[in-house]
């Protein structure tokens, strides 16, 4: 009895014994994996926060951008702030959790994600603008109609070259070589492009926003009624024909049918 009692307990203690050894390898293995995946959310975090990061520094490349394009399309900064809403850089914290971390990083990367969509809509008014300003300096009148040119009349009371009598110039005269190129001082499209009584060979060309151009007295036309040109097209070569005492182009500028000195846009 005594030796079955003893061979019983020292079962019991030897299966305690190997149950306990289990139990330590066990905890070990769990201790090791939840090590394991702490570094893995760490480095998870450090990645996330980096990137949040880079995604901070590009907002602030679009807000230098942005505020570079506001001047250069002419607006109010007021109107389109680019200040960043939030810091810079990821969340941080040592005694915070990875848990906690991650979703600080998801907070952060709402704010960033909502800035970068509100610059896209700022950046598109300011694009939008930017083009209409383009358009807008394309179609006014600016330059002369003959590069290599001189001015024979200027707008306004002179004597008529035929008459005698003092008359109102509607335009400026170029006088140049017979033949040199006559070109759109600002694009637009061709609403005129043929004889025309004392203007000769007439080109006219409008500009919208109230604005048109017309070349006369030409010699050769090279565009005709419906073309669209762009500014420093050849339109035409310069001539004597209609009511025209040597080589020149009749050159008018009209705001809303109206004509107005041409010099202002020459210079």
């Amino acid at each position: 009895m005594v030796l079955i009692g003893s061979g019983y307990l020292l079962g019991i203690f030897f299966g305690n014994e190997m149950i306990l050894s289990q139990w330590k390898e066990d905890i070990a293995e769990h201790e090791q994996r939840l090590q394991q995946a702490r570094e893995e959310a760490r480095i998870e975090v450090s990645a996330l926060t980096a990137q949040a990061g880079m995604l901070q520094a590009r907002v602030q490349r679009i807000d230098v951008l942005g505020s570079v394009l506001i001047e250069m399309a002419g607006l109010e900064p007021e109107e389109f702030s680019f200040t960043p809403e939030s810091g810079t850089g990821g969340p941080s914290g040592a005694t915070e959790t990875p848990a906690g971390k991650n979703l600080q990083i998801a907070s952060e990367f709402e704010k960033i994600k909502n800035s970068l969509e509100a610059r896209e809509r700022q950046l598109q008014v300011i694009r939008d603008a930017l083009i209409n300003e383009k358009v807008r300096q394309e179609t006014v009148p600016r330059g002369r109609p003959v590069k290599y040119s001189w001015v024979s009349s200027l707008f306004g009371k002179r004597r008529d070259p035929f008459t005698g009598r003092p008359e109102k110039h509607q335009g400026v005269d170029f006088a140049g070589q017979s033949g040199s190129n006559v070109m759109a001082v600002a694009g637009g499209l061709v609403t005129r492009a043929h004889r025309n009584g004392d203007y000769g060979n007439l080109v006219e060309i409008d500009h919208g926003n109230g604005y048109m151009s017309r070349y006369a007295h030409n010699k050769v036309l090279l565009v005709k009624v419906g073309e669209i040109v762009k500014r420093g097209h050849v339109i035409a070569k310069l001539g004597n024909t209609g009511r025209s005492t040597g080589p020149h182009v009749h050159f008018e500028v009209l705001k809303d049918g109206v004509q107005i000195d041409p010099m202002k846009f020459v210079k």
